[in-house]
């Protein structure tokens, strides 16, 4: 499993590397084939790697961000703390530690949770991704960039419709993952390999 979150290194783009491009994976392999325009992945529902990062505090409460209402989809949608795409030739955890930081100004140690893929429709765009969630211990107070995010919020522990309507990825992973095995794995308690939650689930959102 130690290798599936590393399987966009090496992936190499012919020009410099964008924010603005997603890679395009193998839907038999997960290896990256490509690149391809965010916008254009989404429209089409391409398969696509993707990181999220879950963020939890000592008692277990899970950070969530609501997403800037500029955003092209799921805008003011409350989501987990960070979600984003890789570059060609980045490493899942090298692109997790930047999402943080440019979203909410955050450094932290991650820890690999679990490989997820799904596919959902937010309205008019398909999300088709294979998504390496990492997790990690929250102990300052995030900076959100007003860009990306426009505001946060600490769920009370168990009850993550407490700012339902949620993303559809964050509320999967709130029935993939609960509450205590996030808290164990980010506080260092839980020494298993990250999860690999196996084919594409389709999401009804």
């Amino acid at each position: 499993m130690s290798q599936a979150f590393d399987s966009i290194e090496g992936q190499r783009a012919s020009s410099r590397p964008t924010s603005r491009e997603v890679v395009l994976l193998d839907a038999d392999t997960d290896a990256p084939i490509g690149t391809i325009g965010k916008h254009a992945a989404h429209q089409a529902g391409l398969y696509h790697a993707a990181i999220s990062v879950i963020l939890v505090d000592r008692s277990g409460r899970q950070l969530l961000q609501q997403r800037a209402f500029t955003k092209y989809h799921c805008p003011g949608v409350w989501s987990n703390a960070c979600c984003s795409h890789q570059m060609a030739g980045e490493t899942s955890l090298a692109a997790a530690q930047r999402r943080l930081y440019e979203e909410l100004r955050l450094r932290t140690v991650l820890r690999p949770l679990a490989r997820v893929r799904y596919r959902a429709r937010v309205g008019r765009l398909i999300e088709h991704e294979c998504v390496d969630v990492f997790v990690g211990l929250c102990n300052t107070r995030p900076r959100p960039n007003p860009k990306e995010c426009a505001d946060i919020a600490w769920t009370p522990v168990g009850d993550y419709e407490a700012f339902a309507p949620l993303t559809p990825w964050s509320e999967h992973y709130f029935a993939l993952f609960g509450w205590e095995w996030p808290r164990e794995r980010a506080m260092g308690d839980a020494g298993d390999a990250p999860r690999d939650f196996g084919p594409v689930q389709v999401l009804a959102h």
